[in-house]
């Protein structure tokens, strides 16, 4: 019996499995790379990312500046391949994110940062391609082929890897902990009920998605999203800097999906949160489920989540229960979010 689902709905639903396998693939990957790495003393990380994967670099920003204590930036690959420069990457760790790791922009990148001798690491679905063979290491997303336009199933693989990186290196116990029990909350996701969702974003032709800290390059992943698979224009925003100009553009029922993870962050997104609420936006906020929110909290619609695991891992959880929820917008608002107008699956830039 054919399934009446989209592509990019059944990809989605298949990243639980995908994450078991992947932590328990990669775990003496991960401990064998940081064994070498801790010896190198690395000063600093570089990312070289596209798209969503570059979404995944600005997690991993936060991530690596957080936990492991490193200075990490995003590389400009047209440095190294329009303006032809290369730059001393000798002491650090260069790491190359990518689905097919066919790019040739991000290709290039990585070989050069591994000739300068930089430690580079290529996170990838494909371990043959050659972004891989550019690269000192080389770590399999276990995400398997993707067919739908839209990535689901790759970033959240991605995000997963970058955090079982972080915590092995950091040797924080209570994260890797953590980790082992992500599968089975991704599995809950995957059964949440954000029709309020839906609701508010299906006649709209605009809305902001907000985040702050590790939140926010979940509303980057998801802004984009809503662009390729509903053509909804919509902005990300860290709460922080939503406040000044973009402020202006609320108006009555203008949709607002907000994420918020049980950090240091809260405080300020659910005052912002509150602040738009009042001016008659319609706000729409995901937050773990039975974590306390601060009194001041004024939202529209609190959409479901399950329980918090872990601070960090709350917005991986959040992006998997926005996919599913994303497939089903698109075909309320009559498109097929497999096929993006405009879109290909692969895109090679220099």
């Amino acid at each position: 019996m054919m399934s009446n689902r989209t592509i990019m709905e059944q990809e989605a639903l298949s990243a639980p499995k995908k994450i078991a396998k992947q932590l328990t693939e990669n775990k003496e990957i991960w401990v064998k790379i940081c064994n070498e790495l801790k010896q190198t003393d690395p000063k600093y990380v570089m990312t070289i990312a596209r798209g969503s994967s570059d979404h995944a670099a600005t997690f991993a920003k936060y991530l690596f500046e957080v936990k492991m204590g490193l200075v990490t930036s995003s590389a400009a690959p047209s440095v190294y391949t329009i303006y032809n420069r290369s730059i001393a990457s000798k002491h650090g760790i260069v790491m190359g994110i990518s689905q097919s790791g066919q790019s040739p922009d991000l290709y290039e990148t990585q070989r050069r940062a591994t000739d300068m001798g930089a430690s580079t690491i290529a996170l990838v679905n494909h371990v043959d391609s050659p972004l891989a063979e550019a690269s000192k290491y080389v770590v399999p997303l276990h995400a398997g082929d993707e067919h739908a336009v839209a990535a689901t199933k790759s970033y959240v693989a991605t995000l997963v890897a970058l955090v079982q990186f972080a915590a092995t290196y950091s040797e924080d116990k209570e994260l890797l902990a953590a980790l082992e029990k992500l599968p089975e909350a991704l599995e809950k996701c995957c059964s949440l009920n954000w029709d309020s969702c839906i609701d508010s974003l299906q006649v709209t032709t605009d809305a902001y998605v907000i985040g702050r800290g590790f939140g926010y390059p979940i509303a980057q992943e998801a802004a984009l999203k809503l662009k390729e698979t509903s053509s909804i224009h919509a902005e990300p925003f860290s709460s922080a800097e939503v406040l000044h100009g973009p402020f202006a553009l609320i108006k009555k029922q203008f949709p607002v999906l907000v994420f918020a993870q049980n950090d240091q962050s809260l405080q300020g997104v659910v005052e912002m949160t509150r602040r738009m609420t009042e001016m008659g936006a319609r706000t729409l906020f995901a937050y773990p489920e039975k974590e306390r929110l601060p009194e001041s909290l004024i939202c529209s619609s609190r959409l479901e989540m399950p329980k918090s695991l872990h601070p960090i891992l709350d917005p991986i959880l959040m992006i998997q229960a926005f996919y599913l929820m994303a497939a089903k917008l698109a075909i309320k608002r009559g498109l097929n979010p497999d096929k993006p107008e405009n879109l290909q699956k692969v895109t090679s830039t220099r």
